[in-house]
């Protein structure tokens, strides 16, 4: 997940083939929060029945405040019966989208308890923002290796769930309303567990008759209901590339790089001859130094960013040229084959600077569009990679090919004009 911007998020997806699934997974992501069966004084669970006989019987006081759900928790679908709230309107009940319920409808399900916010002592409820992550995991105690989730907390909400399990705690094994710990996003149950401990230290273990793939699901719904707010529902834009194209893809992207590289390295050794041939090792240099920052970052070489990265080898080539065809020029006036090199440097450095430069500034207008206004992957992957190129490129080009020249100044071999270009004569 990357953030794009203030306001998008970039999801990718590695093994899903089913689009429609990944996007009902994005898509479902919403309000995760734990709730507990609710209880009159005299510590029993209240039921739906006991709200239709008597709707005065709801506390709302500053620690309960908050809807009651009523659902029932072995229900297959997990959807409320209905929900209880109130407002300036008064109390009133409500289907999971909002809208008003007719009291003499709920009558069939009068057994059906009353689900409030769990909350720790100081009454902070318990979300899914507190939640660090949940994985799936097989019980390897067990015979048939058990499917089970084990959840973690961050810091506040270790303490707050510590808090709600020793007040739920259940020594017994009898399922008992009254010790159940359930587990909600947008409305709907998805899952009821028993507390079975007083203290989890801020990790635990979600267990039942769960196969592999239900455990999967149900670690998906709960790292996806750890987001803070509901997400826009068709996504912005989608891309999808099966696993078999994305490798031909970069067998093939990778043939054609390395055929491209090649012929422009024999073309600066055949026109240019030894520096063409030093320049051929600083760009042999340059693109294993830009592919480590690629694979340390990590960049994910896109066909929009492998563009990128191909126009960043031209503008490195290009630098070179300039300062080999400013070098001849200096050797052409008089100067010796050093000095000729140094005052090539110099005086080309002013156009790579300049030139490199106005292409920064683009790509950082090309990643603000793509992050922030347009939402672009493909923008913003094709600015990244030739940000990245053009900054390495000043540095091999500058730097390298001139440590190179300057090694090959001290050799025996710098009185060998025929080295260099045919047209480098001292005139």
């Amino acid at each position: 997940i990357q953030q794009l911007g203030e306001d998008r998020i970039l999801v990718q997806l590695p093994g899903f083939t089913d689009i429609e699934a990944a996007k009902k997974l994005v898509e479902q992501t919403g309000f995760l929060e734990f709730r507990e069966v609710e209880l009159n004084s005299a510590g029993q669970p209240v039921y739906l029945g006991d709200y239709l006989a008597q709707p005065t019987l709801a506390f709302f006081d500053k620690k309960e405040t908050g809807s009651r759900i009523f659902v029932d928790a072995q229900a297959e679908s997990g959807k409320p019966i209905a929900i209880l709230v109130k407002d300036e309107k008064g109390l009133y009940f409500t289907d999971v989208s909002g809208n008003p319920v007719d009291n003499a409808t709920l009558g069939k399900s009068s057994r059906v308890p009353s689900w409030i916010p769990a909350r720790g002592d100081n009454g902070t409820p318990l979300t899914g923002n507190l939640l660090a992550n949940a994985t799936p995991m097989l019980n390897q105690q067990v015979t048939g290796a058990e499917p089970e989730v084990s959840i973690e907390w961050n810091d506040q909400g270790s303490i707050i769930f510590d808090q709600i399990a020793r007040r739920l705690y259940n020594p017994q094994e009898t399922y008992s309303l009254e010790h159940v710990l359930g587990i909600f996003l947008d409305g709907n149950i998805i899952q009821a567990p028993q507390v079975r401990a007083q203290a989890f230290h801020g990790s635990g273990v979600i267990s039942g008759s769960f196969t592999i793939d239900e455990a999967n699901n149900l670690a998906n719904l709960l790292k996806s209901g750890a987001l803070p707010v509901q997400l826009s529902r068709p996504p912005l834009y989608q891309e999808k590339i099966s696993a078999t194209l994305g490798a031909n893809f970069i067998k093939m992207s990778w043939s054609a790089g390395l055929v491209g590289i090649i012929l422009v390295m024999l073309f600066m050794i055949a026109y240019y001859r030894l520096p063409g041939f030093l320049a051929s090792l600083a760009l042999v240099f340059y693109g294993t130094l830009v592919l480590t920052i690629f694979k340390l970052w990590p960049v994910t070489l896109s066909l929009a960013g492998l563009g990128g990265f191909i126009v960043s080898i031209g503008m490195a080539v290009d630098a070179n040229i300039l300062i080999f065809e400013r070098m001849k020029e200096e050797f052409r006036t008089g100067r010796t084959l050093g000095a000729a090199i140094e005052a090539g440097f110099n005086r080309a450095w002013t156009a790579i600077r300049d030139s490199n430069i106005t292409t920064i500034i683009a790509c950082i207008i090309l990643i603000w569009l793509g992050t922030s206004v347009i939402a672009s992957a493909t923008v913003t992957g094709f600015a990244i990679t030739l940000l990245i190129g053009v900054i390495i490129s000043m540095f091999t080009a500058i730097t390298v090919t001139r440590t190179f020249l300057r090694l090959f100044i001290g050799t025996g071999l710098v009185g060998k004009i025929s080295l260099f270009t045919a047209d480098w004569r001292n005139k």
